[in-house]
C-alpha cells in the first residue's frame, strides 16, 4: 500500500508532500526501512536496505533510519559536518548492536538520505552503498547518486539504464555499507537551491533494477501527486518482477507543485526544460 502525506506550511516555508511504499517482493522478509521527519523548518528523509547474505539486515536498516533521523532532529543543519555526524551515528549504532548480538555481528545496510531546510529553500543529500536518490526538475532527471558498488565502477549500472533497467551483471558487490567498517564513508552533496517542481525519489536497488530512468520521468510527467507518481512506479515494477524479486521500496518528496510544472511541460524536450530558469521560492515581502 502506498502511504502519502501532505503538509500545509507557513508562507515562509517550502511546500512539501511525500509518499512511500515498501514491498517484500518474493523474499520471506523485508530488509528495507523508510522513515522521515518533517516540521515547519526542516525535513529529513531516509531509506535503507539491509545488505543481503548477512544475518540482521532488517535490524541494521531500521537502526540506520531511526538513528539518522534522531541525530538530525537534535541538530537540524545542512552543514556537511552535521550530515556526516548523522551518518556516523547510524554506523556507530549498527556496530554497537553487532557487539551485542553475536549471531548478527556482520549485519550492515545501505543508506540514502535527503535533508531540507524549508526556510532557506535548500537541500543536500548523502548516501552509502547502492540505495539511490534521483533528483528531477521540470520532469527531467537532474542528478542521481552514484552507487558504491563494483558494478557501478565497471559501468554496468549505467549500461543497465539502456536495457529497461535490467542489470547486465546480476551480482552487485558493495565496497561501502553502514556497519561494514569502523568509519562510515558517505558521499555528501553540496547544498542545492530548490525550485518549484523539484521532485526527489529515494529507493532501494530492488526498485531501480526493475524500472529505468525513462520510466521514472514519464511517470512523473503523468502524475498529479507524489502518491500517484509512486503508484505508477509500483505498477511498473510489479509488471517486471519475477519469482526471484528482492524487496523494493521508494520514498517520494515533492517540492512545491511538480504536477503544475510537469503536466504543463510534458511535451517539451529535456533540453528545453533544463534551459528554462527554475521558479524559486521567495518569502513574501511585508508591507506596512
Amino acid at each position: 500500500m502506498v502511504e502519502a502525506a501532505r503538509f500545509s506550511s507557513s508562507s515562509f516555508a517550502v511546500p512539501i508532500s511525500t509518499s512511500q511504499f515498501s514491498c517484500v517482493g518474493e523474499r520471506s522478509g523485508n530488509q528495507d526501512a523508510i522513515g522521515y521527519h518533517l516540521d515547519e523548518r526542516n525535513g529529513c528523509f531516509v531509506v535503507s536496505d539491509g545488505v543481503g547474505g548477512n544475518a540482521g539486515g532488517e535490524l541494521a536498516s531500521r537502526i540506520a533510519v531511526d538513528t539518522a533521523l534522531d541525530t538530525f532532529v537534535d541538530d537540524p543543519s545542512l552543514a556537511a559536518d552535521n550530515i556526516q555526524r548523522c551518518v556516523k551515528a547510524a554506523n556507530d549504532a549498527i556496530l554497537a548492536k553487532q557487539r551485542e548480538l553475536a549471531d548478527q555481528s556482520r549485519m550492515s545496510a545501505t543508506f540514502v538520505s535527503l535533508f531540507v531546510d524549508r526556510a532557506s529553500n535548500q537541500a543536500c543529500w548523502a548516501h552509502v552503498g547502492d540505495s539511490r536518490l534521483y533528483w528531477f526538475r521540470r520532469g527531467a532527471l537532474m542528478q542521481r547518486t552514484e552507487d558504491h558498488s563494483l558494478s557501478e565502477r565497471s559501468g554496468d549500472a549505467a549500461a543497465s539504464q539502456h536495457h529497461g533497467g535490467e542489470r547486465l551483471v546480476k551480482t552487485n558487490l558493495l565496497y561501502r555499507a553502514l556497519g561494514a567498517r569502523a568509519t562510515a564513508e558517505a558521499t555528501i552533496t553540496a547544498t542545492q537551491r530548490l525550485a518549484d517542481g523539484d521532485a526527489f525519489l529515494l529507493c532501494t536497488d530492488g526498485l531501480w533494477q526493475l524500472i529505468s530512468q525513462q520510466v521514472m520521468e514519464r511517470s512523473l510527467q503523468l502524475a498529479d501527486s507524489a502518491e500517484e507518481w509512486l503508484a505508477l512506479l509500483r505498477r511498473a515494477a510489479e509488471a517486471k518482477a519475477d519469482e526471484t524479486q528482492d524487496n523494493y521500496s521508494a520514498l517520494a518528496v515533492w517540492v512545491g507543485f511538480p504536477q503544475q510544472v510537469t503536466l504543463a511541460g510534458a511535451a517539451t524536450t529535456t533540453a528545453t526544460a533544463t534551459r528554462t530558469p527554475p521558479v524559486e521560492f521567495r518569502p513574501p515581502v511585508s508591507t506596512p
